[in-house]
Parts: structure tokens; C-alpha cells; sequence
């Protein structure tokens, strides 16, 4: 999580921060995934366009809208989800 942040800090700006209700690193279907949480609603945030304009172009990650300011996360490389 915490090289996942860093990375997307460095190429985006964003200073994201980990959910603390939903915390740690989660599986479901789609795979493994963590949450942060946004300034603003999904829907009206800058910060989450920015995310998916990042996650789309690097492949690295996919994001999800996960509630009203919660997203999630996703690993996309093998790598990663190797760790858990």
C-alpha cells in the first residue's frame, strides 16, 4: 500500500488517505485492493479524475468508486498481489 501511494503521489500530486473504517489490504472477486478516502464526493472530485487519468494510462492500478469519497484501489500487477 504504502509503495502504492507513494507512487501515485510522485506522478500525480495526490497526498491520498488510507481509510480508516474499511482499513488494511482487502479480496474480493476483482482481487486485492485497499481504500482511500477523497476530499470530495467521487462524483465531483478532481482528486478521482486524476486517479483514473493515471490508473488508465500506467495499467499499475485500477480504481473503483467504493462509496460517497471511498475509493478502492486495485493491484494490477502479479507481483503485487503475490505479497498476500
Amino acid at each position: 500500500m504504502k509503495e502504492t501511494l507513494r507512487l501515485i503521489k510522485e506522478q500525480t500530486g495526490l497526498d491520498l488517505q488510507l481509510c480508516d473504517y474499511f482499513t488494511g489490504i482487502r479480496k474480493c472477486k476483482a482481487g486485492y485492493y485497499f481504500n482511500v478516502i477523497l476530499d470530495k464526493r467521487t462524483c465531483e472530485s478532481e482528486e478521482y479524475a486524476k486517479l483514473e487519468k493515471f490508473a488508465n494510462k500506467f495499467k499499475l492500478i485500477r480504481v473503483e468508486p467504493n462509496g460517497l469519497r471511498r475509493v478502492a484501489i486495485f493491484f494490477n500487477r502479479p507481483q503485487q498481489q503475490k505479497l498476500f
